[in-house]
């Protein structure tokens, strides 16, 4: 299977790893329904592309994402859509974050110039974010009139409840160090430059544990959120299982008996 023609955004492939850039910097890298389609059918296809370890969202024109695009919006409503379309092309927002969270690969997002709304929503599943110290962030949608329906439940999980609710409903702004603070991202820099070179630096770094084994992570981590108990213990040990009794287990433990590093199935 192989990655699916677009043009809204850009995809950018360097080895094992895929930045996806918004690329509608004339818009601010606003969401259009095009937009979301795109990244949906990138994001659905990435599982099967095994080659493929790392991904990167990122923002061209100094802007990571500034939300939903309100030209788009007030179309839709200019044009009498019914409450049936309204409630289809949210959902469809929703149907992308599902195809985000269930994404194997590492995803990384790196936000400069602003994150706002719904963009901010994506940044959240993130499972490593970077930002320059001067990124501006807001949840916005309330100022326009409609809610934060499908990300309201990715930043509470992101940041907890109090400070979600607060952000939530007052659409206070904050910035890079701020959204550090809050747990938004994990590290912020004073340049592009040298979140460029961090960047590079993860990438490095996250290449020495096994693509099956993030996966297997990233899938128990998930579990965690609607498993308890017992039924949470098995199925970690079962995912444990596979994976020790798998090929990247026996080359990972090969590797460290030999002080080698291991050389894993994905690179070739």
């Amino acid at each position: 299977m192989s990655l699916p023609d677009v043009s809204e955004i850009l995809l950018e492939r360097q080895n094992d790893v895929l930045t996806i850039w918004f690329n509608r910097p004339e818009h601010r890298n606003a969401l259009s329904q095009k937009v979301a389609d795109e990244l949906l059918a990138v994001f659905k296809a990435l599982p099967a592309e095994k080659s493929i370890r790392i991904v990167v969202l990122r923002g061209k024109g100094g802007v990571f994402c500034a939300g939903g695009d309100l030209k788009q919006l007030k179309e839709i409503f200019q044009g009498e859509a019914s409450r049936d379309d309204v409630v289809r092309i949210n959902a469809g927002f929703g149907h992308l974050i599902t195809a985000i969270e269930a994404l194997p690969q590492l995803l990384i997002v790196a936000i400069e110039g602003a994150a706002m709304a719904g963009g901010l929503g994506l940044a959240c599943l993130a499972d490593v974010t970077f930002s320059t110290v001067d990124a501006r962030f807001a949840l916005s949608e309330v100022t326009l009139g409609i809610p934060p329906a499908q990300i309201a439940p990715l930043v509470m999980r992101r940041i907890g409840e109090t400070q979600a609710r607060r952000l939530l409903l007052t659409a206070a702004q904050f910035d890079g160090a701020q959204a550090k603070d809050l747990g938004f991202a994990h590290e912020v820099f004073a340049t592009v430059d040298a979140m460029d070179t961090a960047l590079h630096a993860l990438i490095a770094q996250a290449r020495r544990g096994a693509p099956g084994a993030i996966a297997a992570t990233k899938r128990i981590i998930d579990a965690s959120k609607n498993r308890t108990g017992d039924d949470l213990v098995q199925y970690a040990a079962a995912e444990f299982a596979d994976c020790l009794l798998g090929e990247e287990a026996r080359e990972g433990l090969a590797a460290f008996a030999q002080k080698r590093a291991p050389k894993w199935v994905s690179e070739g």
